[in-house]
């Protein structure tokens, strides 16, 4: 059965000025031949092995998938603040910021709420766990990470559920050095954020431990009054305060890890206060993500490895939030969930021409049925804590295998299928087959695979309840052809067709929603990306064509048919280096009505964004950044009351940090 299967900063001269004096001294710093995975060039870095695609270490050319690398060098100098500006520079994703508890990403010209992506840390899933969805904010550490493997199209095969366009993971840094690193950075909005990182291994290398956390408080944009459409008032109120801890302790083949991540937000831009019920200030949206976990990776002989996971992952909104505030109530609300799971990879290479690798996992999850909500009898009050709600529990085996064929060191051929048994949504056999063909410098790609996302208990319950929904399903076909040349040019070419049945959407009856299984909805694509790199300069440009539609050929809303992004980083020596990031989304269609222009139809926009940094000069590190560079006024679709939502004006930064080696 397959598939049931403040304001602006006003120092603007100032800051410019700081730039310059920083800038104009600095260049003059020599240079070392010290080299990092960011000094590689593109044909290098096509052989680095990556572990995101199928659980094992593969050569980047050898996967018949799109995939596409962040480093850490590449967050800090270009001056990435959260997880959707790093995704925002690469070919194929959109965005839909409603400025307040999440940001929703779209891949490949497929809108959700997160739940047709997977992200993960350190390859443990982080999704929230009630819905399936994935929280694309500021949360994340980006200063601990090593670096982001980006994996596109279907990967239900090696992941089960919700792997339908893309796997996103995040590789913290471990124990690889003696080291401590420190970090503030201020900025417009009442912007700050503090980071430390420790890290200690032995002399033998077998033994060590890293450290890493993480404070961050925004209020990211000015949306109150005409800036925000007038949806909200002046004393609007629009917070989000990040707290994160990362801990890793390595010793010998086991690695015993901690991921807690606590985010902290207003929920006002869920809601118009002007001309409603609804006020804009006091609520509390208080979620809670902990990730433990062991693992255990071993060699047993030349030609099988093992790799074992044990881990448990809690995806709390926590019994201090408050949903919203009406002008007679405050509305208290409570959603715990939690799963534990067990995984085991064994890789056998049998030859050079043949391996494979297979996968066995057992999960059980406990998760809130609904929202335990409670009431409070004033605007000014506190609502009373909330019970725990009603809880629905899911078992779930899953099996898979994935065979590797390799003949004459130029083709390589790899199939794939997983089944899994749930008791929530009964059994799905989920297939895959890949080609790649090298002849250098040019190197073919060919995949068909299918995906799955299963409803979850949101889904269910959401609004008005509907428990008769089915799995969502996709086909995929994807091929391209890639160039490297000289070592400094890269040329990538992927063509795509996506087709997804019982696409499941929200659905309006009077003032009241339920989701729904709604037909189909078919997309083609076209990335081109094209990446230089020569001496001091490196330079990137992607252009991505999308073509969504439903079963009618009616094009499907928040999705631009164009979008395209460029990016130039100049090392002035190895210490200084400066970038300029550009941003294109075509014109977008709206999925309501936007009252302040009486169309629905949102217009395109070109932001700019630029960084100076200083890295590890001394162990000094210092940066500033600008974001949306020339305060460009510009949109995001909505589907909620607000009909769209204003993204932040000009944002100027400032960060300075310290590494200390022992």
């Amino acid at each position: 059965m397959i598939g049931v299967i403040q304001r602006p900063c006003s120092y603007h001269g100032y800051y410019i000025g700081l730039w310059l004096f920083i800038l104009i001294p600095l260049s003059t710093l020599s240079q070392t031949n010290d080299q990092t995975i960011y000094d590689l060039d593109l044909n290098q870095l096509s052989k680095l092995k990556i572990s995101s695609a199928s659980k094992t270490d593969q050569a980047i050319s050898e996967v018949p998938s799109t995939i596409y690398v962040i480093t850490g060098d590449q967050i800090h100098e270009n001056g990435y603040f959260t997880l959707e500006e790093a995704l925002s520079d690469l070919p194929g994703f959109q965005f839909r910021n409603i400025l307040g508890i999440n940001s929703y990403v779209f891949q490949r010209g497929i809108p959700n709420q997160n739940n047709l992506t997977l992200v993960l840390i350190d390859g443990v899933q982080i999704n929230e766990l009630n819905s399936g969805g994935f929280y694309a904010g500021g949360q994340y550490n980006m200063a601990n990470i090593e670096r982001i493997e980006i994996i596109y199209g279907p990967s239900s095969v090696a992941y089960g559920t919700n792997a339908v366009t893309g796997i996103i993971n995040i590789i913290t840094k471990g124990p690889s050095e003696k080291r401590t690193t420190m970090n503030v950075l201020k900025g417009s909005y009442n912007t700050i954020e503090g980071d430390v990182t420790y890290s200690h291994i032995n002399d033998k290398g077998n033994l060590g431990v890293s450290v890493s956390g993480m404070l961050k408080r925004s209020d990211k944009a000015d949306l109150a009054g005409e800036a925000g459409d007038n949806n909200w008032t002046d004393l609007m109120e629009n917070f989000e305060n990040d707290n994160v801890l990362d801990m890793k302790i390595k010793i010998n083949d086991f690695t015993i890890g901690t991921n807690y991540i606590r985010k902290a937000a207003s929920t006002t831009t869920m809601f118009k206060s002007v001309g409603t019920h609804y006020l804009d200030h006091g609520s509390l949206w208080n979620i809670q993500f902990v990730n433990n976990y062991v693992k255990y990776n071993k060699k047993i002989s030349g030609k099988i490895s093992l790799s074992s996971l044990l881990y448990n992952r809690n995806a709390t909104v926590l019994k201090s939030s408050v949903f919203y505030v009406l002008d007679t109530a405050q509305i208290g609300c409570y959603r715990p969930n939690n799963l534990t799971g067990l995984e085991n990879i064994i890789n056998y290479e049998a030859c050079d021409f043949f391996s494979v690798t297979g996968g066995l996992s057992l999960e059980y999850e406990q998760l809130a049925e609904k929202y335990s909500l409670t009431v409070s009898s004033s605007s000014s009050i506190r609502p009373p804590t909330p019970t725990r709600p009603n809880m629905v529990s899911n078992s779930l085996i899953s099996v898979f295998a994935e065979p590797r064929i390799t003949l004459f060191d130029k083709i390589h051929l790899s199939g794939g299928v997983r089944f899994d048994q749930s008791t929530i949504y009964n059994q799905v056999l989920t297939p895959r087959a890949g080609l790649v063909y090298v002849m250098s410098p040019l190197r073919f790609r060919l995949s068909y695979a299918q995906a799955f996302r299963a409803p979850k208990a949101w889904d269910y319950t959401d609004g008005i309840e509907n428990p008769s929904l089915l799995p969502e399903k996709m086909n995929s076909l994807e091929t391209a052809v890639s160039l490297t040349n000289f070592n400094h040019i890269s040329v990538d070419l992927t063509g795509y067709k996506n087709v997804i049945d019982n696409a499941i959407k929200m659905e309006w009856i009077g003032d009241q929603h339920r989701w729904i299984n709604s037909g189909q909805l078919r997309v083609d694509g076209v990335e081109v990306y094209v990446r230089y790199g020569l001496g001091r300069l490196r330079s990137s440009v992607n252009y991505t064509l999308n073509y969504s539609r439903d079963e009618t050929g009616v094009a499907i809303p928040e999705i631009s048919k164009h979008s395209g992004n460029g990016s130039l980083t100049y090392s002035f020596n190895e210490h200084v280096k400066f970038n300029l990031r550009a941003n294109f989304i075509g014109k977008r269609k709206n999925p309501i009505l936007i009252a302040s222009t009486n169309s629905k139809e949102l217009g395109p926009y070109l932001i700019f964004h630029g960084a100076l940094t200083l890295m590890n000069h001394k162990g000094i590190n210092l940066q500033l950044s600008a974001k949306n560079l020339f305060d460009k006024t510009y949109y995001h679709t909505s589907n909620r009351d607000p009909n769209r939502y204003r993204q932040p004006q000009r944002t100027i930064m400032l960060s300075v940090g310290y590494a200390l080696k022992d």
